[in-house]
Order: structure tokens, then sequence, then C-alpha cells
């Protein structure tokens, strides 16, 4: 057993308290202690040699210990299951160890990007921290570290690679297997089905039925029919993908399906994945379902990484024959206004004569049964400042429209408000004041979007109907049989049919035609329409500026840019897009102009063309031929760019469609 100085330091004690008893034995007799003086030099000399070779050993025990530490700690270095490299700012390898070597085959340069070419080197140069990448077939989690040396600054960086291709794929396989639920609704069962013969109504639904199950099947999914037009689908991510991939042409397939009558077939699909629960997933889908079928059906809404795509959408809303949810929706509104203190309506920001005269007409159901009522208005405009001009003779619209502010401050305690003509937050004349109130009603026409008012009390969204003043009529006709509308009033929802329909001419359906002639009736003035869409001659000149920089493209598509200066920009450019789409061999027209904050746009296209589509990917909407969108913090160019890019994909996508026999068959 080695020992070490404090041995050697324990042994002098000793000796030295043996020497002083020789000091006393000497006292007494010379002899003995002489004796004893001998033997005690004689120990030290032993003990000193001792302390010596065992000093020596020592070392050498230690020189042996360090120099197998070094060996252990340079082969571990050299064969942890890490690749380790040591890399300057150009690629450029200045040390790596065995496990580095064996997976990357290395240039005469020794440079890291001959063999790794997906190499971050920019991305990470000068940092530390931890990602993941894939290199071939690989992956890999990269550890990486800045290397700083005096007189040099970052002049290397440090990589420590992890090989986790086998976790990634069993990740893979696990993302790839989590399930996807889809609800799938037929949308125009009863018209579809309508008229027909029972072997040409069991021939229709046969087919759909097939046509479902093949592509269930061919999905590897499971489909079962749980009520008439009701389906309930279950397949996993991975064939979510392929579907997504596919664009989900079930659409197209379901609507080559024609049997006895002209009406085709059309789904809407309701798709959800990436959920924790079932539960959230059952409700995700169910919810994606009611986006697709208030976005007018014929589409697939996918709820999927965090967010919502859109697919299809191609086929024209079909008007509903029935009045009975007009009736029932016009019955439940009257009973929540004799519940109410205050009632109030307001449509969108830079109103026109649709919202407009549709908050007319809720205003006058409110007042018909005695109730205070107000349209609240964003800003002046040409819609808005017109319609003033011709109430002013009558006091009672003296104080109908108001401010948000001025709406603010007469909220009561049982406040109604009614949006009309929009159903976003964002877009509404005073989204504020949807925060103040508790029960809000939205009446609209559009097809619905992604954003939606939180918790709205009761929701009328007929994306079939031609304008929301259509459906304020409808409304009216059932709300009350003794109610009865002024000249103005029945003036300014023909007008909202007009503006919307461009002069019966869009979106007009059979009830279109009843609501005006409902309105006719009850005195709408065509003399004061006509007033009310009067231009003046600066708006005149203006659209023929427009028109002059207009850009004829390939495949029908028009383009204009509307010059700075102009009065009502807003206003001036939907109608020059009104009128680019006269032009012969026009299919989609768009007129970009300059806002404050960005670029709007206007958007017309006919009838077998979707503008909408287009106009969502730029963060807008609208109809299938009448849309709009404002880009934020971008400039003409930009925007001009995307919209013709966006376009030609779309017209692309549309002819693939219509030459894919198999979609067809």
């Amino acid at each position: 057993m080695l020992h070490g100085p404090s041995f050697w330091f324990d042994t002098r004690i000793y000796l030295s308290v043996t020497a002083a008893l020789l000091v006393v034995v000497a006292y007494y007799n010379h002899y003995f202690a002489v004796l004893g003086l001998i033997i005690l030099g004689a120990l030290y000399l032993y003990g000193r040699e001792r302390y010596v070779e065992q000093q020596k050993a020592l070392d050498v025990y230690l020189d042996n210990m360090s120099q197998n530490i070094h060996h252990a700690a340079y082969y571990a270095l050299q064969n942890l299951p890490l690749g380790i490299a040591l890399v300057d700012k150009q690629g450029d390898l200045h040390w790596t160890n065995s496990i580095f070597d064996e997976w990357f085959e290395e240039d005469p340069e020794k440079s890291i990007f001959f063999s790794f070419p997906e190499f971050p080197l920019e991305e990470l140069w000068g940092k530390s921290g931890q990602q993941h990448i894939k290199a071939g077939e690989k992956f890999y989690k990269i550890i990486y570290k800045a290397i700083v040396e005096e007189h040099e600054e970052q002049p290397f960086l440090l990589i420590y690679l992890t090989d986790i291709t086998t976790y990634e794929e069993k990740r893979k396989q696990a993302f790839d297997a989590m399930p996807v639920l889809v609800h799938i609704q037929i949308d125009n069962y009863d018209d579809v089905l309508h008229g027909l013969t029972e072997k040409q109504r069991t021939a229709v639904l046969s087919e759909v039925n097939k046509r479902l199950v093949e592509w269930a099947s061919g999905l590897d999914g499971f489909l079962k029919k749980y009520a008439e037009d009701l389906y309930l689908a279950v397949f996993n991510r991975q064939a979510l993908d392929k579907a997504m991939q596919e664009k989900f042409d079930i659409l197209d397939k379901i609507r080559a399906i024609h049997v006895g009558n002209k009406i085709p077939v059309t789904l809407s699909l309701g798709v959800a994945a990436d959920e924790s629960t079932t539960l959230a997933l059952g409700q995700r889908a169910q919810a994606g379902l009611d986006l697709a079928l208030g976005r007018g059906g014929d589409q697939v809404t996918v709820h999927v990484d965090g967010k919502v795509q859109f697919y299809g959408g191609k086929g024209k809303s079909v008007e509903k024959n029935t009045r009975v949810k007009a009736r029932i929706v016009a019955q439940a509104i009257r009973e929540t206004i004799l519940g109410a203190d205050l009632v109030l309506a307001m449509g969108h920001a830079g109103e026109d004569f649709d919202s407009l005269g549709a908050a007319l007409g809720v205003a006058r159901m409110a007042r018909h049964v005695g109730k205070e009522a107000h349209v609240v208005v964003s800003q002046p405009g040409i819609a808005i400042d017109k319609l003033k001009e011709l109430l002013l003779d009558y006091e009672e619209y003296r104080d109908l429209f108001i401010t948000p502010a001025e709406a603010a401050n007469l909220l009561a305690h049982q406040t109604l408000l009614f949006i009309v003509d929009t159903h976003r937050p964002e877009l509404t004349a005073a989204p504020g004041l949807l925060k103040m109130v508790d029960r809000t009603i939205i009446i609209d026409h559009h097809r619905r979007a992604e954003s939606f008012i939180a918790s709205p009390f009761l929701v009328y969204l007929e994306p079939s109907a031609s304008s929301t003043s259509e459906l304020v009529t409808e409304l009216l006709n059932y709300f009350d049989d003794k109610l009865e509308l002024t000249r103005m009033e029945a003036s300014a929802l023909y007008a909202g049919i007009l503006v919307d329909t461009k002069n019966f001419a869009v979106q007009t359906g059979v009830r279109t035609f009843e609501a005006a002639s409902y309105l006719r009736r009850a005195g709408a003035d065509p003399m004061i329409v006509r007033h009310l869409f009067k231009v003046d001659f600066d708006t005149i000149r203006a659209r023929a500026e427009i028109m002059s920089h207009t850009e004829m493209l390939p495949e029908g598509i028009v383009l204009a840019v509307c010059p700075n200066g102009i009065k009502n920009i807003q206003v001036v450019a939907a109608q020059a897009a009104d009128m680019l789409l006269r032009i012969e061999g026009v299919r989609m027209c768009f007129v970009l102009f300059m806002l404050d904050d960005g670029v709007g746009i206007s958007a017309r296209s006919i009838e077998e063309m979707n503008v909408q589509i287009i106009m969502e990917k730029l963060g807008g909407g609208g109809h299938q031929n009448v849309a709009a969108a404002q880009v934020k913090e971008a400039t003409i160019e930009e925007v001009k760019r995307q919209v013709i890019q966006l376009s030609v994909n779309y017209i692309r996508e549309s002819a693939e469609d219509e030459s894919n026999f198999t979609t067809r068959s």
C-alpha cells in the first residue's frame, strides 16, 4: 500500500517524541541514551529512504493513470455514438472524429458541403443551439456551439451529430397513422331528387354511394352512411395528404352525376386532423362541415396543422325553393326584438346600398313593434350621403343614422345588434361595438369566411341569395302581416338588390324577382333608385382613366390599375370592374388601387369562374363572381404579380378538371 506525505509527517512526529524521551534518559544514564540515539538515527534514515521510494512509486502510478485517462478520453471522443466536427466559416473541416468520418465521405479539401450539402452553415454560424436536419435518407439532431478564440472572432463552429433516423421513422409512422374524421353531406339532396321517379332516385343515390365508397377505399378508409344525405368517413393522416394532393377530386366525380334532371349533385366535407382527443376531432369536423355549407357548399374545409384550408367551391350556390327557413327566422327575430330595449343595425365599413337598404329594413321591423332603432354607419360615403339627402325631408328618419361613438353612448341593458351584409368582425362599421353588446344577429348572403363574429345569437346566412336586401325583404314579408314599408325604405331595399345583382344580371334567382315585386308593390320608386345611382362627371372621367390603364392577358384575364388621386376610389374601382367584365372574351377582371395601408382589389368573373377563391388567398372574400380583397403593406406591382399567378393557376386547375375524363365518367 502506498503512503503519501501525511504518513511521513506523522513518522517525524513520532521520532521527535522519541528523541525527547532520550534526552530524559540521558539525564539518568548516558550509555543508554547514546544507544537509543544510534537506533533513532537508523530508524530516521530508514524511514526517509522508504518515503523517497514510495513517492517515486506514487509518481509512476499517477503518471500511468493520467496516460490511461488521456487514452480513454481520446478513445471516447473518437468512438462515442456522436459525429463531432470542427468547421470554419467556409465549411472546411479542421477536425472530425472517427464516427463522423464513417457517416460522411470527405473530399480531399475536407469540406462539409461535399457529403452534407444540406448543412445550414450560414444559418448556424456564430450561434449555439440545436435542431433537426435531414440529409439524404437520414435524419440528424445537430447540437452546435460557436468557438471563440483570442484575437479571432468566432473562427469555428463545433457540431455534434446524432443519428435519429430510426426515431424519425417511428415518429413519421405514428404521425401517418393519426386518425382523420370527415363529415360528408349532400348539399342539395331534396333539389336533386325533386321530380324524379323512384328508379331515378335509386340510381342517383346508388351512384353517389358507389363513388364515395370507391374514394374512401382508395384512401384505405372507412365510410358509413348514417342518414339519407349524411356520411361519416375515417382514414389516417397519410391518406389525408393524398386526398389534399389530389385536391379532393371526389367533388368533381360527384358533380359529374346527372340522372333525370339538370341539377348536379354536390357534396360538402368537413375534415379534421391533428386533434388531441376524439371529441375535439368530431367537433372540429362538424364545424368544418358547417363552414363549408355556410360558404355555399360543393367544397371541402380541412382543419389541419392549426389552420383552415379550402378545396373546391367551383359550383354555383343552389337557390333554395322553400321559404320555411325565412318564416322561422322572421318569427325568431320578432320575438328577440320584443325582448330588447334598443335595436341597432350596422353593415360593413364603406357601406353600399345593399348594406344600407338591409339596415333600413331591420330598423323598420324594430320600429314597427315600438322599439327604438338606429343604423350605425362607419363614415361618410357616396351611398350614405345620397340616402341622407333624400331622407332630410322625413322627420322619422332624422335621428336614424348615428356614429359608432353615439351608438356606444346609447347602449341599453337589453341591446340587440344586427349585423347585415357581412359576418367578419374586422369588416363591420364599428368592430368595437361587437364587444359591448351581448346579443347579435347576423343576416348575410356572402360565402362564409374563416373569420366569423363570435357567439352570435342568431345567424341567417344564405349564399344562394342575390343580396342581403333580398333576405331582409323576405323576412319583412313574414315578420308581420300589418307591417308596411315607406316609399323610401322600399326604394332603399330595391336599390340594394339592384347593386348586388348588377341590375338583375348576376346571382339572380326566382326569389330575387319575387322580392323585387314585393318591394315595387310596397312603393319602391324607380325614380328614387335612379337618383341614388347617378354619378358625377369626375367619376365618369375616373372610370375612363382606369379603362385606359387596362391590360388584357391570356386566358381571358383583364387587369387594370387605378391612378392615384381618384375620389371615392373603392366605389369607382368596383364600377370599373363591372364595366371590364362586359368586354367580349373577358372571363375574369381585377382592378387594383392604392389604399393608405396597402392595395385594394375589386374582382369580377363570369359564372363558370370563381374569383372568390382567388381573393380568399389574398385575405379577402365575397361571392363566386363578385369579390374583393385588401392586401396590407404591399405595393401595386407585388399584388399584380400575385393576382396574375393565382389566376393562371386557377384556370390551369379548372382546365385539368375539365379534361380529366375519370371525374366525368
